[in-house]
């Protein structure tokens, strides 16, 4: 059930990050020095759940189903301009907490964000 759960919160946030992309709202930005394979689009994001988990994605989705997975860390803050990264992976990376601490994160491509997590 749960692994259903993570699958379906994935393609939301795959699918609401393609949405914004579409609208022109979230500007992607290719990894460096890479153009775009054919008939693909870069997404980078992440999708959580407080006190459990925080999950990074990065991909080429292809629509030919073929997605390429990038290189993707989660980063816990520190202090002004110091992360530590406490998960890495391809194509997605996984920092289990069992903390209900309020921290900021960051996930390869985007922004700093809060949520309960330690």
């Amino acid at each position: 059930m749960r692994g259903l759960l993570v699958r379906t919160a994935r393609r939301v946030g795959v699918t609401a990050a393609a949405t914004l992309l579409a609208l022109g709202v979230m500007a992607a930005i290719a990894p460096s020095a890479e153009a775009a394979p054919p008939g693909c689009f870069y997404a980078a994001g992440h999708y959580e759940s407080a006190g459990s988990y925080i999950t990074g994605y990065r991909y080429w989705f292809c629509d030919d189903g073929n997605d390429i997975p990038l290189s993707v860390n989660v980063q816990r803050y520190l202090s002004p301009g110091v992360y530590e990264t406490v998960a890495s992976g391809s194509g997605e990376a996984t920092y289990y907490c069992a903390g209900t601490l309020y921290n900021v994160y960051r996930t390869t491509g985007t922004s700093d964000f809060a949520i309960l997590c330690s």
